[in-house]
């Protein structure tokens, strides 16, 4: 596998990681959003993005997080969800920010239906235990909306051309 076929994974790789860590803790750290940040920047000569294009994207998740600071202001979005959902726009670029929501938004629906599920359910004895399924399980509990996002941003991103390319 190439070089540039192993940067191409760096963006899908961290949203998991976010995904599967706000599932786990509710929580998505402000390290990885930075790290994505980063990686973008660090991608911009390596994909040959105009400065046009990269501009349009810093507006377009700027948009997002402008919109998701008053999601969350209204208790409709964790901080970090808004913070996930900005970066991801800016890799994904402003022409595809609105598959990114809708997609986002479906992943959140199903996720939210699957959770108030396993909330009526009784809890196996066997994960009793852990905690991160207790919380899940909690009728008052919340929803890690990393995983849709994540999820999305990854959907959205295997069909961009550039990526497609190395593999």
């Amino acid at each position: 596998m190439s070089l540039i076929a192993i940067g191409a994974l760096f963006f899908p790789a961290i949203l998991i990681h976010a995904g599967i860590g706000d599932l786990r803790t509710m929580r998505i750290p402000n390290r990885v959003v930075l790290i994505l940040l980063v990686g973008y920047l660090a991608a911009i000569p390596l994909v040959g993005l105009t400065l046009p294009a990269v501009l349009w994207s810093a507006a377009t998740a700027t948009v997002v997080l402008a919109f998701g600071f008053l999601a969350f202001s209204h208790g409709w979005m964790g901080g970090g969800d808004v913070k996930l959902l900005a970066v991801a726009a800016l890799w994904l670029g402003a022409g595809n920010v609105a598959a990114l929501i809708i997609y986002t938004s479906l992943f959140g629906a199903a996720l939210t239906i699957m959770l108030l599920i396993f909330r009526a359910l009784r809890l196996p004895a066997a994960w009793q235990g852990r905690d991160w399924i207790l919380r899940l399980h909690r009728r008052d509990g919340g929803i890690p909306y990393g995983v849709a996002i994540a999820a999305a941003g990854v959907l959205v991103y295997l069909r961009l051309p550039w990526v497609a390319a190395p593999f």
